[in-house]
């Protein structure tokens, strides 16, 4: 059986999601990011620097802004559990090449490929972020 979990790009979507998702961001702020020497991601958003790196399960661990931290690792849906200061965010592969989100508040996001080959994703309340490559290596999301 192949094994889908936390691949090397992922670690980007999911401190990209985790920063736009658990904060207080408005809906209009932005996150860019960019790969760093740890192989990791370092992103900036209007709370700060968050920055990745591969953890020992092959999944990623990140510090935030405020000096918090997350760590993931693979689940048996395909898709990897992120455990942070809120409580952890679940995800598996959904039937459009994205992933499914549930959030420790129990509300679900929803990813899919976009034409600009990042992620969108679709939050509860409607609104989407909308993700894509950018020069550096990483993602810019709004």
């Amino acid at each position: 059986m192949h094994r889908r979990g936390c691949q090397r790009p992922r670690l980007l979507g999911i401190a990209a999601i985790i920063a736009i998702l658990l904060s207080a961001l408005p809906s209009d702020a932005e996150v860019a990011c960019h790969p760093n020497i740890f192989g990791g991601q370092d992103c900036l958003s209007p709370d700060g620097r968050s920055s990745s790196r591969p953890n020992i399960f092959g999944c990623s661990d990140t510090t935030f802004p405020d000096g918090s931290r997350s760590s993931s690792h693979r689940n048996i849906f395909g898709g990897e559990d992120t455990t942070t200061p809120k409580g952890t965010v679940e995800s598996r592969p959904n039937i459009f090449g994205g992933k499914d989100y549930r959030l420790p508040s129990g509300e679900r996001i929803e990813s899919r490929p976009n034409i600009f080959g990042g992620q969108d994703f679709r939050q509860p309340s409607g609104h989407v972020v909308e993700c894509h490559p950018n020069i550096f290596g990483g993602e810019d999301c709004r």
